[in-house]
């Protein structure tokens, strides 16, 4: 890996072509491209290089070198072999432990499309995806089983079950024992013959329409999001990174994929946020980048007490999923010691696309300026003309850049409708100044942000109206302090319930336990009726407006 000169953003971003990024790729790119060889085997040679640090919740520690990567993945991919065929849809339901980046890595040496799924979600969104796109494996643990099975019952084209863990009795179908199959795979692999044109990963997005669509990227993705770690995140030799984010949200490969094609060394956590659990994973471990959201930090600020005594190593902080405060960046100049980045990018987009850097004045709430090789605008949606600065319309860019997606799965409809006059539209709203940074100003439509995840409200209305004391559903945000928004739900209750703080914790624990942990209303309204416009649509508008009074 090689330094990034600090003074030469500008200079850069008017002269980069995207062949100088497949140039320091090993194969042919992008004719001869796989992920897996570029991120992972080029940097095997060098036995010592470390790959990742591990942190388990119970305390647990282990240490991964490129080396040990690239045999374990290989071993992974022998397993997988048998079971797939090249473009087979494999998916991840697993915490952030040190097998769960061996299968992603092992997956795509084998030719696989990889696809995460957050363990927030719960049988319902874990079958959704599942039978979508006709996924064939599926790798999770013992721990996570029941929710699997339960999901199984409605994702009939998964064939085979991957366990990483002890086995239980009882389940449905003949599982894997992960353990057992890679002690018995041989170390050697011959990595899948692929371009940057062949399917790579698959990652689900909400939408205030219809279920969640599956966002596809080629192996050509590599590119895109190595170019946002040399700009952005600026990776330097003996960097220590720590990208919070989680392999089940297209974070977690952007960030841990993107810095090892420069050879970095990444760290992951496999615990919850915990102010006290960071602020002593940071003393212990030399990291030196740090990677998170606005909710975190605003909660390491709310808790700075915690890092008192500790020896922090930072060099660079960036943030991804909603706008920081000016406070929030002041805090962490005061107590970092770092300036926290801003960064910008959808799952469509396939990375950050949209920065603050180093080379550059930050200035706070902006969402930065567009990475070197992407063409951006704001745009009026209707026309796709790009505005002048100062007005308010739709972020886009020209999707000719290679993360960009290729489609959503088996949505040729859906995928023609997010263009306009060749602007892919963000449906996220914002401003650019005089000098060309981009301001978010709000969602075009109702999806809602929060925390940094992106919630539908159409999955959680559905969640909400399987509940037999729900007869109508509509969900808004609700401005938070810490999370930016919560989910909120206006509630019509059946005719048979009664409204009760015990109810609101019974439909509370149904989404949670049935759609997902994280996209459960944190707020619950009853209501006699939902206002709605003369064709029967729910005015949202209004709710939020209520919401927001």
């Amino acid at each position: 890996m090689t330094g990034h000169n600090l003074h030469d953003y500008d200079s850069e971003r008017e002269t980069f072509e995207w062949d100088d990024i497949y140039a320091d790729a090993d194969w042919n790119a992008p004719e001869r491209l796989n992920i897996a060889h570029e991120v992972c085997d080029r940097h095997a040679n060098d036995r010592g290089k470390v790959a990742l640090y591990y942190a388990g919740k119970n305390g647990e520690r282990e240490t991964l070198t490129f080396w040990q990567l690239a045999e374990r993945s290989n071993r992974f991919a022998n397993v997988l072999s048998e079971h797939i065929d090249s473009g087979d849809r494999v998916f991840s339901y697993l915490p952030r432990i040190p097998e769960h980046y061996v299968a992603l890595i092992g997956t795509l040496k084998a030719g696989g499309v990889w696809g995460g799924i957050n363990e927030r979600f719960g049988p319902d969104g874990i079958a959704y995806r599942l039978d979508d796109c006709d996924a064939k494996v599926v790798i999770t643990t013992p721990e996570n089983r029941d929710t699997m099975d339960k999901a199984l019952e409605d994702a009939p084209s998964v064939e085979h079950v991957i366990v990483i863990g002890e086995q239980r009795t009882g389940t449905q179908r003949d599982d894997i024992d992960y353990h057992s199959a890679m002690a018995d795979a041989s170390k050697e692999f011959e990595t899948a013959e692929t371009g940057g044109e062949d399917n790579a990963l698959l990652y689900y997005t909400s939408g205030t329409t219809g279920l969640a669509k599956g966002v596809l990227h080629k192996h050509r993705w590599v590119a895109g999001v190595a170019a946002t770690q040399k700009f952005a995140v600026d990776l330097q030799p003996g960097d220590c990174y720590w990208s919070t984010g989680d392999l089940g949200w297209l974070t977690g490969p952007i960030n841990t994929l993107g810095a090892w094609f420069w050879g970095a060394t990444q760290f992951t956590y496999e615990g919850e946020f915990d102010p006290e659990a960071w602020a002593d994973l940071l003393d212990e471990f030399p990291i030196s980048v740090l990677f998170s959201v606005p909710t975190a930090y605003r909660m390491l600020r709310e808790n700075e007490s915690m890092l008192e005594g500790v020896d922090l190593d930072l060099r660079h902080a960036l943030s991804i999923g909603e706008p920081l405060s000016a406070g929030v960046v002041t805090w962490g100049e005061d107590t970092l010691g770092v300036t926290i980045h801003d960064t910008y990018g959808q799952t469509e987009t396939g990375n950050m696309i949209i920065n603050n850097y180093p080379t550059m004045e930050v200035r706070p709430g902006s969402m930065g300026k567009p990475l070197p090789g992407i063409e951006a605008a704001v745009v009026d949606p209707e026309t796709g003309e790009p505005l002048e600065p100062g007005e308010t319309g739709e972020i886009a860019e020209r999707g000719n850049y290679p993360c960009f997606f290729a489609e959503y799965w088996n949505k040729p409809d859906k995928t023609a409708n997010c263009f306009v006059n060749d602007w892919y539209l963000s449906g996220d709203l914002g401003h650019l100044d005089e000098d060309g940074y981009f301001w978010f100003e709000g969602r075009a439509d109702d999806v809602i942000l929060s925390a940094g995840y992106r919630i539908g409200p159409f999955e959680v209305e559905s969640s909400l109206g399987e509940h037999p004391a729900v007869a109508e559903a509509a969900v808004v945000p609700k401005p938070h302090r810490e999370r930016g928004n919560i989910v909120k739900a206006y509630v019509v209750p059946s005719a048979s319930a009664d409204p009760s703080d015990e109810l609101v914790e019974d439909i509370q624990n149904h989404v949670k336990q049935e759609l997902s942990a994280h996209e459960y209303p944190r707020e619950v309204e009853f209501v006699d009726e939902l206002p709605k416009t003369v064709t029967g649509k729910i005015r949202r508008t209004e709710l939020r407006d209520r919401t927001e009074d």
